[in-house]
């Protein structure tokens, strides 16, 4: 499942980072999510604050039999995540924290 990570500020900011993977589920409010990036030493650790699903409901008026099921389909999964700081946090990220920018 494709799902984009929105990492949202602290303050009410502008979101941050947009990253997309390709997952087998979706994080949960609550999860600590560990990402780490080629090049960089440590991970960017976010917690999950909510997920938004858009979905793509079916023609209103479109004919099927009774008994049938009209199926819509996901057009995407943006799960939006705050910052912390952890065990694991690579320097980059310490070093925004120590400036108080996010």
């Amino acid at each position: 499942m494709r799902v984009e990570f929105v990492l949202v500020p602290i303050e009410d900011e502008e979101p941050h980072h947009n990253l997309v993977f390709e997952m087998p589920g979706v994080p949960q409010t609550g999860d600590c999510v560990m990402i780490s990036r080629p090049g960089q030493s440590g991970n960017t650790e976010v917690i999950v604050s909510r997920t938004c699903w858009t979905l793509d409901c079916p023609e209103a008026g479109s004919l099927h039999h009774a008994g049938e099921s009209v199926v819509g389909t996901t057009t995407s999964v943006i799960v939006e995540c705050e910052f912390v700081a952890g065990p694991y946090w690579s320097e980059e990220h310490k070093c925004v924290a120590a400036s108080g920018v996010t």
